[in-house]
């Protein structure tokens, strides 16, 4: 009887362990969708596909931040996130366990909507912030699903200058521009000088213009190219100095030759004569004469009335001498 219900024990743990490994496991491979408890299971599984969409622009905009070209690398990926987040904010026909629309469980039924924070970050902190606008148009069609990026004419004009200078670069090093930049870099700096300043025109009209503006991504580029011309291979210092040596000195002698126009018109103007200043002070006089003594601010109207008194009595109290 002890060996039978030993047999027994083994055989209900064996059976025990099965069952558990096979709910185990079809938990683990089940979609969240299939979860009966979830109130909002019916929702759920456009909640997963935005979820991959917002992934795959994120995991864009990583790729090409640096230098950050969003908006002309990433603008595909960008569209296909707000298409199906138009998608899901209209989910009016689909309910959840509760009656409530997926439109509302996923961006109004609780406190925090993750897919709503993630949606504003993408627009506002990286589309929006990249001034994509200014380089791409998007003619969104969400509706139809039909949603066409138009490039603006000044980025294409800049991008076709870019690679007409890129071309001459590659022309001139083979194809190896990391590796023969020390080497090559006069001979890129005198053949490829062209199509820089035409490059760098471009940009800088567009730039100093106050209507128009471009995207981040033509600024970090031409940034990068003009760091690249500068301090990698230095074309301006090469090119540039003799022309600002020559500056300096036109400068220069512009300054001395104002200066001395300046004195020979003076010259002309004063009649050819040096003037003599006069010193009034010594031919003037004060045509009332010094003063013996000055009058104390201090002095009261007592002391004037009395000197006063004094004064007449000396002209008028004189002492006669009689005759005898």
């Amino acid at each position: 009887m002890s060996s039978i219900n030993f047999l027994r024990i083994v055989l209900l743990s064996i059976l025990s362990f099965s069952t558990l490994s096979v709910t185990q496991l079809t938990l683990d491979t089940a979609p969240i969708s299939d979860d009966p408890w979830d109130l909002d299971g019916p929702c759920q599984k456009y909640v997963e596909k935005l979820a991959i969409v917002q992934s795959e622009m994120v995991a864009c905009a990583t790729n090409w931040s640096i230098p950050p070209k969003v908006c002309t690398n990433c603008y595909s990926y960008y569209i296909n996130f707000k298409q199906y987040e138009y998608e899901t904010k209209h989910l009016d026909n689909v309910f959840s366990l509760d009656n409530r629309t997926c439109s509302q469980v996923i961006y109004d039924n609780y406190l925090l909507s993750y897919s709503s924070e993630i949606s504003t970050a993408l627009t506002n902190k990286i589309w929006e912030h990249s001034r994509c606008d200014s380089c791409i148009e998007i003619n969104w069609n969400f509706p139809q699903n039909k949603s066409e990026p138009v490039f603006s004419d000044r980025t294409l004009q800049f991008q076709q200058r870019l690679y007409e200078w890129r071309n001459c670069v590659v022309n001139y090093t083979s194809g190896n521009v990391l590796e023969q930049d020390l080497t090559n870099g006069s001979k890129i700096c005198n053949w490829c000088k062209t199509p820089f300043n035409e490059l760098f025109g471009y940009y800088w009209k567009i730039y100093i213009t106050p209507d128009e503006d471009f995207c981040v991504d033509v600024e970090t580029t031409m940034n990068d190219t003009i760091h690249l011309w500068n301090d990698v291979w230095q074309c301006a210092e090469r090119q540039d100095r003799d022309r600002d040596l020559a500056g300096i000195m036109i400068t220069f002698s512009t300054l001395l030759l104002l200066t001395a126009l300046f004195y020979a018109a003076s010259y002309i103007q004063g009649g050819g004569q040096t003037r003599n200043l006069i010193r009034y002070s010594r031919l003037l006089t004060d045509p009332r004469g010094q003063r013996s003594r000055l009058l104390s601010s201090g002095m009261s109207d007592a002391d004037l009335v009395h000197g006063s008194s004094s004064t007449s009595s000396l002209q008028y109290n004189v002492p006669v001498h009689q005759t005898r």
